[in-house]
């Protein structure tokens, strides 16, 4: 492939993730609505076994949108680092996020921000179902 090319499926890749991203912070918006409307008014064993797996679905998919995410820029500046004779953006890109190796897929977040962020959203969704008033 070409710089362009590498470039371009960059970007697309972006414009997807981005559309992915928006459908787990909505889900995630219902998800903590049902959780805060249970935790106002109650409800059965089963009513929360089902919120707190729709919850926890919710968040595995948040980290794996993340996860796609963080593959994808390491191996476009991978990619980039191994074409002959890219120009200087791309060599910023490169410099940016140095790869050396193939870059493998990992549900852990590669930020530790976000990994404490992903946590607490973890508890903000189940404390109010398995907590008592």
């Amino acid at each position: 492939m070409t710089e362009y090319q590498l470039i371009s499926n960059f970007n697309l890749f972006l414009i997807s993730n981005a559309m992915f991203q928006l459908g787990v912070f909505v889900l995630l918006w219902a998800a903590l609505r049902g959780s805060l409307r249970i935790y106002d008014q109650g409800a059965n064993i089963a009513t929360k076994i089902i919120s707190s797996l729709f919850g926890l679905g919710i968040v595995y998919n948040g980290l794996m949108v993340s996860g796609f995410f963080f593959v994808n820029w390491q191996s476009t500046s991978y990619a980039l680092s191994q074409l002959e004779g890219i120009s200087s953006s791309a060599q910023r890109f490169v410099d940016f996020l140095p790869v050396t190796s193939p870059p493998e897929f990992t549900l852990i977040p590669w930020n530790p921000i976000l990994g404490v962020w992903w946590v607490v959203v973890v508890i903000a969704l189940l404390a109010p179902i398995w907590i008592k008033k």
